[in-house]
């Protein structure tokens, strides 16, 4: 459903015909908007790149993604999977710098269904775990990056997962509100995967709705619930967004009123998220939540001080009911 007005569609940057890879610093984060990728497969011709900082939309053919599926981390790394010589590797579109990953054998990155990618450490380190988790399905996919081997594993944290996956000190973490004592869960590699969970003594849902969503992301070094929250039984209205904290001495949920100079970005659809401080990245505004939803191409900005949201309409070439991806920054390796 588009819900923005006749002046918003019409409202939106000029293209900017330049060729971004490799990407300007100061250009991202950016939207990254692909018609061709339709989670199993990516065409890669018609990529448009929205620089959030810039407020500007670049358009070109995307080479470097043509004949590949990929996935983009919260690291700012991306996921490459040839789809004819089954080479599999980690790219930064800032450096140009590529990481070799095993070969996919036995198509197992193929048949991967509504699947998420992050990295346990910075790529250069051998112990560097690179997961795939399937969201459709109770499966991860991984490797090291020093590895020779692509695995398969069954596990039975489904539910965990639909409140998406973070990284923290070269561990994965999910949070399973759908569990009475709301867990965190614990995914090691020892190097085989080996899950723990951990009840918390509160429950960090809002009250007083009826819909809300959550992710569980890293920031500065401690963990994060955010949970979106909704007018009545419409997921298009939002009403608030509420920002916990993970008190691990307590196993408590602490409630925050501002993030500072962070700003959080949160792919809603997705299931996951990354923080950043505003001033390194050229963003006026601090102490923001910026956040994707289903078929919309909007970018939407929640306020934390003032518990509004902005809609931001990146462009009106772009097809309203397509659905973006952050490429986010890469930490320097």
């Amino acid at each position: 459903m588009d819900t923005r007005s006749e002046a918003e569609k019409l409202k939106g940057p000029t293209v900017v015909s330049v060729s971004p890879f490799p990407l300007d610093p100061g250009l991202a984060p950016l939207l990254l908007f692909d018609y061709q990728h339709d989670g199993e497969a990516s065409g890669g011709d018609t990529i448009f790149l929205y620089s959030i900082p810039k407020r500007q939309l670049l358009g070109r053919r995307a080479d470097g993604f043509k004949g590949h599926r990929y996935w983009l981390t919260p690291q700012g790394w991306v996921l490459m999977l040839h789809l004819e010589s089954h080479k599999s590797f980690l790219w930064n579109p800032s450096t140009l710098e590529r990481i070799s990953l095993p070969l996919d054998q036995e198509n197992l990155l193929q048949a991967a269904e509504g699947s998420m990618c992050l990295l346990s450490l910075k790529p250069t380190d051998p112990d560097c775990v690179v997961l795939l988790a399937d969201l459709a399905h109770e499966l991860i996919y991984y490797c090291h990056a020093g590895g020779n081997q692509w695995f398969k594993h069954e596990h039975e944290h489904g539910q965990s997962f639909k409140a998406g996956l973070t990284t923290l000190g070269g561990k994965f973490y999910a949070y399973n509100i759908y569990h009475k004592h709301n867990q965190i869960v614990t995914l090691e590699f020892l190097p085989y995967p080996a899950f723990s969970t951990r009840g918390l003594l509160e429950d960090c849902s809002p009250t007083g709705y009826t819909m809300f969503d959550c992710c569980i992301l890293e920031g500065r070094g401690e963990l994060f619930v955010l949970s979106v929250c909704y007018h009545g039984i419409s997921d298009r209205h939002i009403a608030r967004i509420v920002v916990h904290k993970l008190d691990v001495s307590r196993g408590a949920w602490l409630k925050v009123d501002t993030l500072g100079d962070m700003v959080i970005f949160f792919d809603n659809c997705r299931g996951y998220g990354a923080s950043f401080d505003a001033h390194q990245l050229g963003l006026r505004k601090r102490d923001c939540i910026y956040f994707l939803m289903s078929d919309d191409k909007a970018l939407y900005v929640y306020d934390m001080k003032r518990g509004t949201t902005a809609m931001h309409n990146p462009g009106p070439s772009l097809r309203d009911s397509l659905v973006p991806q952050f490429l986010l920054p890469s930490a320097p390796i």
